[in-house]
């Protein structure tokens, strides 16, 4: 285990990848996001629990640069559409039910 596990030591820049153009999902197309250094980077910038290289099957990665845990798939799940008023409809729908209660 790294003793100086959670200091970004600023090798995570030569890993660091821009926003796939083809507006594909960042995780999707194969990066991950490292929390403490606050970038994207490829799958080679990363390794395992035993400190081998990361490839396309590893499931828990680490970032070489921080020795921290980084995210290989997005917080929320796309696609899940959750049910979105606007404040106007909001308040239609309140006057509705308190006309139906006198």
């Amino acid at each position: 285990m790294h003793k100086d596990r959670g200091i970004c030591k600023d090798t995570c820049k030569e890993y660091k990848v821009r926003k796939p153009r083809d507006g594909t999902s960042r995780y999707l197309s194969g990066q991950v996001r490292c929390q403490i250094c606050g970038v994207f980077i490829t799958r080679q910038g990363c390794h395992d629990k035993e400190e081998n290289p990361a490839n396309d099957e590893t499931v828990d990665l680490y970032c070489n640069c921080c020795n921290c845990m980084v995210r290989s798939k997005p917080r929320n799940k796309p696609g899940i559409e959750r049910n979105k008023k606007t404040p106007q409809e909001e308040y239609d729908e309140l006057k509705k039910t308190n006309q139906k209660t006198f």
